[in-house]
């Protein structure tokens, strides 16, 4: 698979390596065109207000909103698929039936690492100036990552999104496995 990783701000490098070490091709996407080479996306983390100026500046809030491309949202990625951000005026692609708190955990000096279940199985969650979903707006939105009674990861459809940043963990990958083989194989 070509895995695109949106390439216009946060942690792309990062990105591009764990669809590597999962066997696929990573495709930086910086241009809307670019969106016709890829057959899924990650949204990587970083700045979501940055980020959403940046997505509506050069199209793409649009374009993926009238695709089918799979998507992963990874920390920042999390508030963009959101549908509203707590106490916030953003761009946001409005994907994802959550409602999101941004920064839940705190600044930059509260980031942490603890061990959290995904999907039942025991993984390292690094946060660092993490989301939480406060809110799940419909039935079709499945919890899949809990820190605590934090819900930090969830699935809707072709959408996946999770506030913690596993392209840092040596066991993250199995976030990146899950996102190819259980979102883009809908």
């Amino acid at each position: 698979m070509n895995i695109g990783v949106l390439g216009i701000q946060g942690d792309i490098e990062e990105q591009e390596e764990m669809v590597r070490k999962i066997g696929h091709n990573p495709v930086r996407v910086r241009r809307v065109e670019d969106l016709s080479k890829i057959d899924a996306l990650i949204i990587p983390g970083g700045e979501s207000t940055t980020i959403g100026k940046l997505m509506e500046k050069y199209g793409f809030m649009e374009a993926l909103r009238n695709s089918d491309i799979p998507i992963l949202g990874i920390c920042a990625g999390m508030v963009l698929l959101s549908k509203e951000v707590l106490g916030r005026k953003q761009p946001l692609l409005g994907l994802m039936d959550i409602v999101v708190r941004r920064n839940a955990y705190g600044s930059q000096r509260e980031s942490f690492e603890e061990d959290i279940y995904f999907k039942g199985e025991k993984i390292r969650g690094i946060f660092i100036r993490a989301p939480v979903v406060d809110r799940i707006l419909s039935d079709n939105v499945e919890v899949i990552a809990k820190e605590g009674d934090n819900i930090v990861g969830v699935r809707e459809g072709r959408y996946m999104a999770v506030a913690f940043h596993p392209e840092l963990s040596e066991d993250g990958y199995k976030v990146y496995q899950y996102f190819v083989e259980e979102v883009c194989n809908l």
